[in-house]
């Protein structure tokens, strides 16, 4: 799905920015599926492999701080407030109550004021957040620090350093399949905190922004992390931009409130085959009428339906196996997959 909004650009607007330069593409990859895409591209793409045995950093608290006045007269300060509720949250584990969200806006703010005040100014990192949290009187606080510890001076510590990617290619694709299922949901939400930055820098120029987040899901589950992206969504829509969604857990989305209200809003939504969707519920949220559900329903693979703004669409796009780079460059089926490499390498060791 993708927000309702259209990108519009016109060759000339600026004269500072050429004609390659007008679009930018993210992938959040759990899953390394995009790398062969990226590789294609050669020099116009970049892949960014976060893990914990990569020198890829990327520092959550990282901020124009600079441009920082103790009014906070940009939001810059409220918005990072509102990120790390979502980031302390997927590592506390649990909903957080009133006590701790209080807690920490008040570190985030004086993290930020202090740096504002300050002559010598520095970007903070996730350590001097942490050490914040302690000097706080409340037993809350400590235990928030406690679940931030695995991740600042732990084994997960990767990103309690600063920012040393550089994310300036046309198409960039951040992966995080290394990452694991305790940072799994925390880096698709650090990745997507750095990429809104590179939104806003892209709008300042003209150059318009595509963002896809693969396997969306991950970051529904927890009441600030959909919060944010779902400010996050319709931010995009208003810098030039387009957030697109790509899950297979459409059920699962369908009982997920904020989800649901992301999905109404979606000018664009394309449904692969689904098996045992809620035909009346997806129906009802997405406006494809029931009749045409059966082009998802139990369809073959690479069939389904479009709907964009009032129009749906049943589509065909199967193709040719053999031979074809277009569906080697997209083929996600491990079987294939392996049967291809062993027939390469049967076919290199009979060449040699």
């Amino acid at each position: 799905m993708r927000g309702n909004s259209h990108v519009r650009c016109e060759v000339g607007e600026n004269p500072e920015i050429t004609s390659k330069d007008y679009l930018s593409l993210f992938v959040v990859d759990p899953t390394l599926e995009y790398f062969d895409i990226a590789e294609a591209l050669g020099n116009q793409a970049a892949i960014i492999n976060l893990s914990t045995y990569t020198s890829n950093y990327i520092n959550p608290l990282d901020m124009d701080v600079w441009s920082l006045d103790l009014n906070d007269s940009q939001g810059a300060i409220r918005d990072k407030g509102e990120f790390m509720l979502g980031l302390c949250e997927q590592c506390y584990g649990d909903s957080l109550n009133s006590r701790h969200k209080s807690i920490i806006d008040r570190c985030v703010r004086k993290l930020y004021t202090d740096i504002a005040k300050s002559r010598e100014k520095h970007i903070p990192t996730m350590g001097e957040f942490y050490e914040l949290l302690l000097e706080q009187p409340e037993p809350d606080a400590k235990d928030i620090a406690l679940s931030l510890e695995l991740f600042v001076n732990g084994s997960l510590n990767i990103f309690n350093n600063h920012t040393n990617v550089n994310a300036q290619a046309r198409f960039v694709v951040y992966g995080t399949r290394d990452l694991g299922k305790e940072l799994g949901a925390i880096s698709t939400l650090v990745m997507l905190e750095n990429i809104s930055a590179r939104i806003a820098e892209n709008a300042k120029i003209g150059r318009a922004t595509w963002l896809y987040i693969d396997e969306f899901h991950t970051v529904l589950d927890k009441e600030y992390s959909a919060k944010y992206l779902y400010t996050l969504w319709k931010k995009v829509r208003k810098l030039g931009g387009l957030c697109t969604g790509i899950t297979q857990n459409i059920v699962d989305m369908l009982q997920n409130y904020t989800a649901v209200t992301m999905l109404g809003n979606s000018e664009f939504i394309a449904l692969l085959k689904q098996a045992n969707v809620d035909s009346l519920e997806l129906s009802r949220v997405a406006g494809i009428p029931q009749s045409q559900l059966r082009f998802v329903n139990n369809s073959p693979s690479g069939t389904g339906i479009i709907k964009y703004g009032n129009v749906c669409i049943p589509f065909d796009n199967r193709m040719s196996k053999e031979e074809n780079p277009i569906y080697a460059l997209f083929n996600t089926n491990l079987h294939e997959k392996v049967r291809e490499g062993v027939k390469k390498s049967f076919e290199d060791e009979y060449t040699e």
